[in-house]
């Protein structure tokens, strides 16, 4: 039998620290979790600090999968993890909803960003938090070079590879032929690894030949390769370009999408078209917060008891957005899952008067800003514009 879970009171599973708590606990019914120990131990203070709503949960454990570390596979098999009575279906506890795209394929809402996330323990352990948080999305790509890191995450934390929906991306450099473009998610399956993604984007428009790379993407998503395919870092007119061309819309375009910069003509043009909006930096890099919590934000983060990233979180899951936050922080991790608590229609409005341009990510938001002519044919060979693209 599965022994009691002690809690202390609280509002919302989201509340829980589960890189102290859980990790603890799974290590306690004998869940191999490997060296982020040391990092779970750095949190000891809030060893204690699990929800009321914990008390409802049990370990779903029917069969030990043979989690191949040494292969870096992902587990297809039952293992132990974080079940609500209330859903006995076997499968993981999820926090929040998901986005159903043009095609039916389901994304989990609220994702993990790892832009900028280190290689080695810091990404790993913040997958490991996010997915032990509810957290059902990791966003990555190979122009990251975490992906390795992210695969062990969702291995670490026990989590099935079909409760786990990843995103990954194709870099500008590897917009070539049919051969280059299939080589290269091949390389980022064998990283992850797994035999498929959820979503394969490109990762952005400047590495061109859009003409050609775009219907290969399509055949690799048809292929089963990837269970549906997008874009990033696209404007309205590199969109149209792809549908004057007679080519299917993309499933998604993530883009810099926040409270200070909140692109109501793309998304306008994206609701037209059925494309789902993700987006990236949806805290502006922390680069807005006030210091003094005098601002609009703060004001309206005080109302609700929550931080100003909580509610730049929270401003976009009711605009109805797929939104991937990054941080390396447990407790910002939670935090960031802005659960709990919903935002007015008056306060929605206070902070869609935010709205001023503001570009956290200058360089890569400008890429949206590319004629077609420029981005939908082959780059001329030793101009070194695919190279320029930058990580993100």
């Amino acid at each position: 039998s599965t022994p009691p879970l002690s809690c202390a009171p609280s509002q919302h599973m989201a509340a829980v620290d589960i890189c102290t708590c859980s990790l603890r606990y799974l290590r306690a019914i004998g869940l191999p979790i490997h060296d982020s120990s040391a990092a779970v131990d750095a949190h000891a203070s809030c060893a204690d600090a699990l929800a009321t709503e914990a008390s409802s949960l049990v370990v779903a454990a029917p069969q030990r999968p043979n989690n191949d570390l040494a292969n870096g596979s992902l587990a297809t098999e039952p293992c132990p993890v974080f079940v609500a009575q209330a859903g006995a279906n076997g499968r993981p506890w999820r926090l929040g909803s998901d986005v159903k795209l043009r095609r039916g394929v389901e994304v989990p809402q609220l994702g993990l960003g790892t832009f900028l996330s280190k290689t080695g323990s810091e990404c790993r352990n913040a997958a490991v938090a996010a997915l032990l948080a509810g957290y059902r999305h990791i966003d990555t790509a190979a122009a990251y070079k975490n992906e390795e890191d992210v695969a062990s995450g969702i291995r670490e934390a026990g989590f099935l590879r079909s409760d786990v929906f990843i995103t990954t991306k194709l870099q500008a450099n590897e917009h070539g032929s049919a051969e280059r473009v299939r080589s290269a998610l091949d390389a980022s399956l064998q990283r992850l690894g797994t035999d498929y993604v959820d979503l394969f984007l490109i990762h952005n428009p400047k590495g061109g030949n859009l003409l050609e790379v775009w219907p290969i993407m399509l055949e690799l998503r048809d292929k089963g390769l990837a269970r549906s395919v997008g874009v990033s870092n696209f404007g309205i007119e590199q969109l149209k370009g792809l549908k004057a061309a007679g080519l299917e819309a993309p499933e998604v375009n993530q883009i810099e999408l926040h409270c200070w910069w909140q692109q109501w003509d793309v998304v306008e043009y994206h609701r037209q078209e059925g494309i789902a909006t993700m987006a990236y930096s949806p805290l502006a890099r922390g680069q807005r917060f006030s210091t003094t919590g005098d601002s609009v934000l703060g004001k309206v983060a005080r109302d609700v008891a929550q931080t100003e990233a909580a509610v730049a979180v929270r401003w976009s899951l009711q605009c109805g957005h797929i939104v991937i936050p990054k941080s390396k922080d447990p407790h910002r991790i939670q935090q960031n899952a802005a659960g709990g608590f919903d935002l007015s229609e008056a306060q929605m409005a206070k902070i869609r008067g935010l709205d001023c341009g503001f570009k956290s990510m200058a360089a890569s938001s400008r890429c949206m800003e590319l004629p077609w002519d420029q981005v939908s044919k082959p780059i001329p060979e030793g101009s070194g514009d695919a190279g320029k693209r930058g990580r993100r």
